[in-house]
């Protein structure tokens, strides 16, 4: 695994290619489960269509236009450095390791990834773990990027209310038309997703699905690189930056419940 060292402030941070677990190996049938049983759990404490007129009065719009992830020659690729969040983080700890990122420049946007929320059941850590969208919002200049098992037009509306940039859709846990779906109502809320294809199978269903911002993971990334169209954005956490518009790195720390 290549690292990349970095000096921030009096510490050394070591971020490295991001270990983003593909979400087909995540979602197992009790992470499903757990999910199912969060997002009903969250819909009896506000329903769709209050979460939807509650949006009118959010203070953040997206700032991630698709053009702000279009790698633009001869620079190198965008980088992104993911965090990965479950329940009641640190939330002192997560600001300043990001704060310094940004600081110094090491990063063009942030991924901050809360799939794994649904590994165990507890509807309070999921509501904490998304708060961590909000409050990086409002102390960093750069995009987040939201990555979570996207199943349901209500997540997409969360991910909207608590100041995601944009988000980062599975194709695998989705039919074309299911994805479709939910791409349409991303953007009628201002995000164009990345979406996750792990196979040739993903990657066709994506694409005519009508996503053109991709995200590879790294195992998959030579074996899909070349069968991607041009005109699609790809992100990626693998080493090789041929044809990459976003690198994923790994901030090195992960907050999790303590």
């Amino acid at each position: 695994m290549r690292l990349i060292f970095c000096k921030l402030g009096s510490k050394s941070v070591n971020f490295i290619e991001s270990n983003f677990i593909q979400s087909n190996v995540i979602a197992t049938n009790e992470c499903k489960q757990n999910l199912q049983a969060h997002l009903a759990k969250r819909k009896t404490i506000i329903d769709f269509e209050a979460l939807g007129r509650t949006l009118a009065y959010s203070p953040f719009m997206p700032r991630l236009e698709r053009e702000d992830c279009k790698r633009v020659s001869p620079n190198p690729p965008k980088k992104a450095i993911r965090f990965e969040i479950q329940g009641d983080f640190d939330e002192v700890a997560f600001l300043e390791v990001a704060s310094e990122a940004e600081q110094k420049g090491y990063n063009d946007m942030f991924l901050l990834d809360l799939r794994m929320r649904y590994v165990k059941h507890d509807i309070n850590e999921v509501n904490l773990a998304l708060e961590s969208i909000s409050l990086l919002r409002r102390h960093s200049t750069l995009p987040i990027i939201y990555a979570d098992l996207f199943v349901d037009e209500y997540q997409i509306l969360e991910a909207a209310l608590f100041g995601a940039d944009n988000v980062l859709i599975p194709c695998a846990l989705h039919s074309g038309k299911s994805l479709s779906v939910l791409l349409q109502f991303a953007r009628r809320l201002g995000f164009e997703p990345f979406v996750e294809v792990c196979d040739k199978d993903e990657l066709k269903r994506a694409i005519f699905s009508g996503a053109s911002m991709l995200f590879i993971p790294k195992d998959s990334f030579e074996a899909l690189l070349s069968l991607v169209p041009n005109s699609q954005i790809i992100a990626t956490n693998h080493h090789n930056d041929y044809g990459v518009d976003v690198q994923i790195y790994e901030s090195g720390v992960h907050f999790i419940s303590f």
